[in-house]
């Protein structure tokens, strides 16, 4: 129903206004009204917006910014009614609550992220704020070097000063340094043979590597490797067992009789793993090897890639260099590399047998010339 209005005629009483009866029922339906429209006074209707009621707006528009009253804020923005379980801007077009709309009460507003979740397609700025990326189901992509602030990242890798502070210069990554450090070559003691062919040996394990052992299972006798008999800690390279989990260096710590089986025990340098750790094996370290009939000269690396576990993980070796090894032959002896006359000097027998002998003063000039019977 309109608004009654009563005719109050142009002139007090000149006969033209509404009659009193007729002016009181028209009071009485504007009041009435009312009352069907707000409540009774006492109990108002739940239409009627208050502080603290909460109200269902469809359909409805109004101004925030026009909202002053201490007590009159909107609290939360919620989904009901004919709104889907996933609200977002893109499906509640109609919703516009901007940062300048809210000017009195921003502290009171609270619009949770499950009232907001497609930003994906939105450019935010974030002014300090911290966003949580190791919260569950939090990820942050699509961040581009140049979305960085100037300086928080250096990607100039061809102007790496020691002073630099910058993350690409003054921080390395553990994969890359670990990677770069596998693939070097890593010294550890020189052995003093290789054994070119599968030992007779039963293997232990030790404690997961440590104080592992091989024990000879064949005929009983005094180790000896390529050709030469070992001394007790003498250290061995073994790269040929038929299980390769067996391969490895060690050291002699039973040397063996015909009556006691030789053992080698894993050396405390390479019973372990480790990556360029001179304490450890790990893929690149090398190993010079002294003497022997075949390996005397030869440089092996490990070329096993990864953590090794002992008994388990085959351990391979590959030489990679070779170098002569000089010996003394008859009357001479050699200390480091030099030679020198042994003690009795060259016999006639042997200036006998040699075709031509030249004796060199101290500057390499031949200063004397001997034939043998060969001349």
């Amino acid at each position: 129903m309109a608004k009654q209005t009563i005719n109050i005629g142009t002139i007090a009483n000149d006969g033209t206004g509404s009659t009193l009866r007729a002016a009181g029922d028209l009071v009485n339906d504007n009041f009435n009204e009312i009352y069907t429209a707000i409540g009774d006074g006492t109990t108002l209707n739940s239409d009627v917006l208050t502080a603290s009621s909460t109200h269902t707006l469809t359909n409805k528009s109004g101004n925030i910014s026009q909202w002053t009253n201490d007590t009159g804020y909107i609290t939360s923005v919620t989904e009901t009614n004919d709104l889907t379980s996933a609200v977002t801007w893109a499906n509640v077009p109609d919703i516009n609550i901007t940062q300048s709309s809210v000017t009195q009460h921003q502290a009171a507003l609270s619009i949770t992220s499950s009232q907001v979740s497609d930003l994906a397609s939105s450019t935010i700025t974030f002014t300090n704020k911290t966003f949580d990326a190791n919260g569950t189901g939090n990820s942050i992509s699509n961040i581009e070097v140049a979305d960085l602030a100037s300086g928080v990242l250096d990607t100039d890798l061809n102007s790496v000063a020691g002073t630099d502070t910058t993350l690409a210069s003054a921080k390395a990554i553990k994969t890359y340094v670990d990677t770069v450090a596998a693939a070097g070559i890593h010294y550890h003691d020189p052995v003093r043979v290789e054994s070119p062919i599968n030992l007779n040996a039963a293997y232990n394990n030790g404690t997961a590597g440590v104080g592992a052992t091989l024990t000879n299972s064949g005929t009983l006798a005094a180790i000896s490797i390529d050709g030469v008999s070992l001394s007790l800690y003498d250290r061995v390279l073994i790269y040929n067992q038929t299980n390769a989990a067996h391969n490895g260096v060690y050291t002699v710590t039973t040397v063996g009789s015909a009556s006691v089986a030789w053992v080698l025990t894993r050396s405390s340098d390479t019973d372990s793993y480790g990556a360029s750790d001179p304490d450890a094996l790990g893929e690149g370290d090398a190993f010079f090897v002294r003497e022997g009939n075949t390996g005397a000269g030869e440089l092996y690396v490990m070329t096993t890639s990864g953590t090794i576990t002992f008994g388990t993980t085959n351990i391979t070796f590959s030489a990679i260099a070779e170098t002569a090894v000089y010996s003394a032959g008859t009357g001479l002896n050699l200390t480091g590399t030099t030679f020198s006359v042994a003690s009795g000097g060259i016999t006639s027998t042997q200036l006998n047998s040699a075709v031509r002998l030249d004796i060199l003063n101290s500057s390499g000039t031949i200063v004397k010339t001997l034939f043998g019977s060969g001349t």
